[in-house]
């Protein structure tokens, strides 16, 4: 599938930019639908090595999710790998969807900051899902998956994403018939 459409999506250990990851996700997608993924699994360990910080109540109601959605806090990649690789996955993309730009971008470019890379998108290449998904026009689709898992959460936005843009192109294409 050829996109310039990312929707991201990253699990954490805090809700401030700095905050340590422990998941990303981020799955390619267009009018049709989702299309290839990306998932890192990313070790809590080497974020505190590049200087990110676990926050007490964040951990604490990771605590309280399910079995599924608490798997994401047993660790994996290093930071800056899961990084790289997410910045080779985004590529050229024209447009990084998140569910806000504010929390998922900020946090993502943090880390980006802390390991001495580059964020591989600019501020005005961001777009906002969670302004998208309250739109009369929206679907109400059913999240498929584990809550919190980040692809999960990744594939079930680009899903609701990719109908709305087709309903909205739709409606534009009837106005500019007229």
């Amino acid at each position: 599938m050829t996109t310039d459409r990312i929707m991201i999506d990253c699990e954490t250990l805090g809700t401030d930019p700095g905050a340590t990851i422990v998941s990303i996700g981020a799955v390619a997608f267009d009018a049709d639908g989702p299309g290839d993924e990306f998932r890192a699994a990313v070790s809590p360990t080497s974020c505190q090595r590049h200087g990110l910080s676990i926050d007490a109540e964040t951990l604490e109601w990771w605590l309280t999710q399910d079995a599924a959605a608490r798997e994401q806090l047993r660790g994996g990649t290093d930071l800056e790998t899961a990084l790289e690789d997410l910045t080779m996955f985004v590529a050229d993309a024209d447009e990084i969807w998140a569910n806000s730009p504010a929390f998922d971008c900020a946090i993502l470019g943090a880390a980006y900051d802390a390991v001495g890379l580059t964020t591989p998108w600019a501020y005005y290449e961001t777009r906002d899902y969670r302004t998208l998904s309250d739109l009369a026009i929206a679907p109400r689709i059913g999240h498929e998956g584990t809550d919190h898992d980040a692809l999960d959460d990744a594939r079930h936005q680009a899903r609701v994403a990719a109908e709305t843009l087709r309903r909205i192109d739709a409606v534009g294409a009837e106005v500019s018939d007229e």
